[in-house]
């Protein structure tokens, strides 16, 4: 079997399960529930879906949680990261040890990508929340983007382990100069990714932060922040919309864009209802 026919399988796997996964989120998490739940995706100029996103409930609490995937098999480590979250999840322990299931989780998917897949040939980064009893708990690997929207404002959640915010906390340690820092201030490449022996160190919540009644928990990929603008953001999620309409807003924002060069999109909205 041909590389571009293992490809067109693949890619066509990845569109079904995608698909699967928008139906699975809509029918577990209705306007019934204390939270309301909804995602929307769209591919960008390359020609394979490499985001994946998964949300699972376990004794009340909530894992959700976005995998962005590169490489030549970008959406296949993607696929396997979110797939060791959620089976990891299941442990009735999970939300109530949640630094401990983060750097757990982390770590194993690592070691299945690594397993899996040959050197290079696919990484993921990954943003993940538990929310539990209105205590929102996250971590982060790479550069998708973690916010909380609350009286109309977005609050960035995840600061995101880029070279730029390397080379920042570098300086304030005293690492390095002030003209390399600047130097490297405009470099948002990741530095920290699923699915290498050089994996690091996760970023990870000091302490829970508490929801209130209609915040809005907003996890994004590159292809979303890359090209709204946060304004843009925070004027969709400011209108009295169902977050499956707010979602949806959020893409076909994005695909009016005129940027010329973009990545796929996904975002995942959790809103807080009134109850």
């Amino acid at each position: 079997m041909t590389d571009v026919v293992i490809s067109a399988i693949l890619f066509g796997a990845m569109v079904i399960l995608h698909i699967l996964r928008m139906r699975e989120v809509q029918e577990d998490f209705s306007s019934k529930d204390d939270y309301e739940i909804a995602s929307a995706s769209a591919l960008g100029t390359i020609d394979v879906q490499q985001d994946y996103f998964g949300v699972k409930k376990n004794r009340g609490a909530i894992l959700m949680l976005l995998a962005d995937g590169a490489g030549q098999y970008g959406e296949i480590a993607a696929k396997l990261t979110v797939d060791t979250f959620k089976e990891l999840f299941e442990d009735p322990t999970a939300a109530m040890q949640p630094q401990y299931f983060f750097k757990r989780a982390t770590n194993a998917a690592n070691k299945k990508i690594i397993n899996t897949l040959e050197e290079r040939q696919g990484e993921s980064s990954v943003a993940a929340v538990i929310i539990s009893k209105s205590q929102l708990f996250y971590t982060l690997v790479g550069n998708s983007k973690i916010a909380i929207f609350r009286n109309g404002d977005l609050i960035p959640v995840s600061e995101g382990q880029t070279v730029d915010v390397l080379a920042r906390h570098a300086y304030t340690e005293g690492k390095i100069s002030k003209k390399d820092t600047l130097a490297l201030l405009n470099e948002h490449r990741r530095y920290n990714v699923l699915g290498q022996d050089a994996f690091q160190e996760i970023e990870i919540f000091d302490k829970p932060l508490i929801l209130e009644k209609n915040d809005s928990v907003v996890i994004m990929s590159e292809g979303i922040f890359n090209v709204l603008r946060w304004v843009d953001m925070e004027e969709i999620l400011s209108k009295n919309n169902s977050v499956q309409t707010s979602a949806n807003n959020f893409i076909q924002t994005v695909k009016r864009s005129p940027h010329v060069h973009k990545d796929n999109a996904t975002v995942l909205i959790c809103r807080k209802n009134e109850v």
